[in-house]
């Protein structure tokens, strides 16, 4: 059911329309809080993947590094832990 015409072009009390006026006003300035406070999440968001990215990356380099080296110390002779052996007995038995 429609309002009648007569209540639709009815002007407003001066104090109704300042009422209205502040809220709108209101209103806008918490739009423009939401947007700033969005904004800032949506750059921490995007700088927080960066991030994880690089820690992916460099999660996968260091895990190839420790393969290859483990490869290293597997295929030759154990020289480097039979060195430090040696040289850790000698030092021992000088004191």
């Amino acid at each position: 059911m429609a309002p009648p015409e007569a209540t639709q072009n009815t002007p407003l009390a001066p104090s109704v329309e300042k009422a209205y006026y502040r809220k709108c006003i209101e209103l806008k300035r918490r739009l423009n809080d939401v947007e700033e406070a969005n904004d800032a999440a949506r750059q921490r968001k995007a700088r927080l993947n960066r991030a994880i990215m690089k820690m992916r990356l460099e999660r996968a380099f260091l895990l190839e590094q420790l393969a290859t080296r483990l490869q290293n110390t597997t295929d030759g002779p154990d020289k480097t832990t039979s060195e430090n052996n040696n040289a850790t007995t000698t030092t021992t038995h000088s004191d």
